[in-house]
Order: structure tokens, then C-alpha cells, then sequence
């Protein structure tokens, strides 16, 4: 009997605790002084761009209204450069992609809006010394440095993801606007001149930083596990009720002058968590075991993984994908690269699934390939799974149908080196699948009771949809695992 009352751990109250660190920091802006005010480009020998491929070692420049549309991907190469001109304005549409290897720099008074996809590469720079804005539709990988000149105004209202190479250097203003969902793993450095202002989701994952010299004005709770560093001459602003709230990785640095007001204190919120259990109790090395887990997807938003590992969670099984990414709407979950690798960070233990649309074996055989695709990156430590449960897949297939498609698709699946698993609700278990053609399998069984009713062997139980866990916004799908598939999976590999 899998009782319920043992998963009831996952529900979890935050007990809050107001405390005041100060830590003495030797932290600088790291700008190079000629970034910080504009000087005139020389575009002598630069080519005007009007649209189409740009080459290497090649400078160009905008001087009217250009548009990036049609589901096109620009690239600015390496060893060369775009400049906008004062009084132009560069567009990149929803559906079509800017890619910075190189160089971007935006005059004052030119204009880059962004409603599709702009990505800067690990060694690209961009300095924006006019207006730079991303709609709520934007999707922004940011790895390079990105200076907010002195006249630069950035304000970023999509998904934003700063990874563990990006720098954003502000010395004019940068705003984080309210339907923004911004994760940081590298840098935001606020110099003096600075004004930085977070009205959207920010999550500060374990390797985030924010070092301030200037003004940074909060709106919301925002939860940190990286680390926040006030320097002298910092103006640190609350309004709404905005203030950081550190999980047990993160750290606060405060370098200011100490200030009359005896408020200063409760700027800062430093949260522990009640441990569920002791953490020792976790034997890899166990074949039964019971562990405690979520699984997520993209519904689920900006994620703190170490406030979710901390509540008790063990292990998280992310969705990768959806359909074999030919259709508009298909392809890799848009947050799933992040919480991978946020997730192993965290020290959870991850796996994948995929949601499976193919209603032929033909389609199920690309969508798994697919799915193999995406997780290729990533190192696993539970199984690969299927999810199969569209209602159309109900309505329009027989029972000799659906399960030649699963079966199909796990094969593939194990065929590429991975450990295949069929996740499924009992209603397809014992109506709409030939389970006993796919016993060779593992199932991870969806059944919303106190205890399961399902007959037939699981190994991971999703008991509830509707559960409660810090570091989640709203409700989420939990699970209960019995089997050690970390060690199963590298049995089955021979090492």
C-alpha cells in the first residue's frame, strides 16, 4: 500500500526569517570607459543594409527602416559589425530571429525593437546608445556583453535568459518591464550613472549576480539564490512591496554607507525551509526507494530550483518537446534547456518526456528522433518518456493502433541509448492500450486518488495536479518514484 499520507511532505509553508548581511565586496564595473559615452562610427567602408546574408569581415550600416520578417534569421558574423543610425529603426518581427556574433551597436536616437528571437553568442558585443525594446512576445538569449550607453534606454518585456557568459552593463537605464520573465545566470552590473528597474519576474539562479553602483529601483519579490551586491553610493529603491527574498544559496552584500533610516533592514528577506526529511536518507544504491518529485513544463514559468530542492523534492521530470517540431506550435519546450541545466545545478535528479501528437507509426518514429534531438545535450538520470494521452489519439485510433505507436516510439527511443518509459493515466492503461504488448517497458502511472487503483506494475506514481511546492508559482503536477532508475540505467548500460 503507497500511502498518501507520505507524500503529503511535498506541501510546503516557507518560514521566513528578516535578517541583515553585510559582506565587504571588491566588485567593479568592469566597463571599458570608451562604452560608456558614444562616439561617432567612421563608416567609411561599411556597406548600407537593406536585408539578405551578411559576410564575414564585413561592416555594414542602417540608415532608413529595415524589417527581419518572414521567419528569417539575420546573423551578424564574427569580425564584423552593424551600426543603426541615429534616426533608424531596425525590426525584427515575431517568427524571425537577429543573431549577434559579432558587433551591434545602436547610435542615439536609432531604434531596435524586438518581437521574435535575438540572440547574442559568447564573444558578440552589443552597445545600445539609443532604444532597444523587446515586446512580450520576444524570446532573448543574451551570452555576450551588452552595454546601456549613457543615452541608451533598454526595456525588455519578453523571455530573457542571461547566461553564465552574459554581462549587461548599465550606465543609463535598463528596465525589466512588468511582463517580462527574465532568468540570470551571468551579470547585471549597475554603475553609477546607472538605473536599474525590475518590474517583471527576475529569478537569480546560483550563479546570477547583481552588483550595483547606481540606482536600483524593485517592484516585486524577487527570489535570488545567486547573489546581490550593493556598493557604496547605491540607492537601493522598494516600491509595491519589492524586495529580494534569498534561498539558503543565495547571498546579500551590503557595501552602502550606513543609512539613518532603521527600516534598511527589512530590504532584505532571507528564507529557510523546513527540511522534509534528512537528506542523507537518499541511498543511491537502494533499489526501492521512495522519492518525492514534480514534473513541469513550460505552464509552470521561471523556476527557482533551489527553493524546489530545498522543500524535500528529490528528482523533476521536464518536458523537452511537443510533436516532431514541424508545425508551428511544435518543437522543444521553450523552457526546457533552462530547467535542465538549472535543475542538475540545483541538485535534483532529472529526466525528459515527450508529448506525442503522431496518430501513424510513420509520425512516432520522427517524433521520437525528435525527442532524441533534444535531450541528446543533456545527461539524464532518469528514463526517457513518452507521454501519450491526446484526446484526438482516443477518438481517431483503435487500441492495435495506439500501441503500435507507442511501441514504435519507444523503440526508437531505446535503439538510441536511452532508458524508454510509457507515461499514461489508468483510464489508457486498461482502455485504450495493449498494455501487455508493452510490459517490456516502465510506466509512470497518472492517477489522482489517495492510493491507485491501476492493477499493473508503475514505477513512478503522479498523484495530484494541483500540489503546492516553493519555488513553483501556482499549482503542479507530484510524484512519488519507487524504483532506482539512475541505478537501472546504468545497469543496463554494463557500468
Amino acid at each position: 500500500m503507497k500511502l498518501f499520507k507520505k507524500l503529503s511532505l511535498l506541501i510546503i509553508s516557507a518560514v521566513t526569517a528578516i535578517v541583515f548581511i553585510s559582506v565587504p565586496t571588491s566588485a567593479d564595473g568592469g566597463a571599458d570607459s570608451a562604452s560608456v559615452t558614444y562616439n561617432p562610427v567612421d563608416i567609411s567602408g561599411f556597406k548600407r543594409y537593406t536585408g539578405g546574408e551578411m559576410r564575414e569581415n564585413q561592416n555594414y550600416y542602417i540608415d532608413g527602416d529595415v524589417k527581419i520578417s518572414g521567419e528569417k534569421t539575420v546573423t551578424v558574423p564574427k569580425n564584423s559589425r552593424l551600426v543603426v543610425r541615429g534616426g533608424s529603426l531596425l525590426t525584427v518581427y515575431f517568427g524571425s530571429s537577429l543573431v549577434v556574433k559579432g558587433e551591434l551597436t545602436v547610435e542615439p536616437s536609432a531604434n531596435v525593437a524586438v518581437s521574435g528571437e535575438f540572440v547574442s553568442h559568447d564573444g558578440a558585443t552589443v552597445y545600445n546608445y539609443g532604444n532597444f525594446s523587446g515586446t512580450t512576445s520576444s524570446v532573448m538569449h543574451l551570452s555576450s556583453i551588452f552595454v546601456v550607453g549613457s543615452t541608451g534606454i533598454t526595456a525588455l518585456s519578453g523571455e530573457i535568459s542571461v547566461y553564465r557568459q552574459g554581462l549587461i552593463i548599465v550606465h543609463n537605464r535598463f528596465t525589466i518591464a512588468k511582463p517580462a520573465d527574465v532568468t540570470l545566470t551571468g551579470q547585471i552590473i549597475c554603475e553609477k550613472s546607472g538605473q536599474v528597474f525590475i518590474k517583471g519576474v527576475l529569478s537569480i539562479t546560483m550563479s546570477g549576480e547583481i552588483i550595483s553602483n547606481g540606482t536600483l529601483c524593485l517592484y516585486k519579490n524577487t527570489y535570488c539564490g545567486g547573489e546581490v551586491t550593493l556598493n557604496e553610493g547605491s540607492e537601493f529603491i522598494r516600491l509595491n512591496g519589492g524586495r529580494f527574498t534569498f534561498t539558503k544559496a543565495g547571498r546579500f552584500n551590503d557595501n552602502r554607507v550606513p543609512a539613518e533610516d532603521s527600516s534598511k533592514d527589512e530590504e532584505i528577506e532571507l528564507v529557510s525551509y523546513p527540511k522534509t526529511k534528512d537528506e542523507t536518507s537518499i541511498d543511491k544504491e537502494s533499489d526501492e526507494v521512495h522519492w518525492l518529485g514534480v514534473d513541469v513544463s513550460r505552464y509552470q514559468g521561471a523556476i527557482d530550483w533551489e527553493r524546489v530542492k530545498a522543500s524535500g523534492v528529490d528528482f523533476v521530470l521536464l518536458r523537452s518537446s511537443i510533436g516532431d517540431g514541424t508545425e508551428t506550435i511544435s518543437g522543444e519546450d521553450i523552457r526546457f534547456a533552462k530547467n535542465a541545466v538549472q535543475a542538475k545545478e540545483a541538485g535534483l535528479m532529472v529526466g525528459a518526456y515527450h508529448y506525442l501528437w503522431a496518430e501513424t507509426p510513420q509520425d512516432a518514429r520522427i517524433e521520437a528522433r525528435f525527442f532524441i534531438k533534444t535531450i541528446e545535450p543533456y545527461d539524464l538520470d532518469f528514463p526517457a518518456v513518452l507521454d501519450f494521452e491526446e484526446p484526438s489519439q482516443q477518438d481517431n485510433l483503435t487500441n492495435e493502433e495506439r500501441t503500435e505507436i507507442a511501441r514504435v516510439f519507444l523503440e526508437e527511443v531505446k535503439r538510441a541509448g536511452y532508458y524508454p518509459m510509457l507515461y499514461t493515466n489508468k483510464s489508457w492503461a486498461t482502455t485504450y492500450l495493449n498494455m501487455d504488448e508493452l510490459s517490456e517497458y516502465e510506466v509512470w502511472l497518472a492517477e489522482w486518488f489517495p492510493d491507485p487503483s491501476y492493477q499493473g506494475d508503475y514505477g513512478i506514481w503522479q498523484y495530484t495536479a494541483y500540489g503546492k511546492v516553493a519555488g513553483i508559482d501556482g499549482g503542479v503536477d507530484l510524484d512519488v518514484c519507487y524504483k532506482n532508475y539512475p541505478k537501472m540505467i546504468r545497469e543496463s548500460k554494463g557500468s
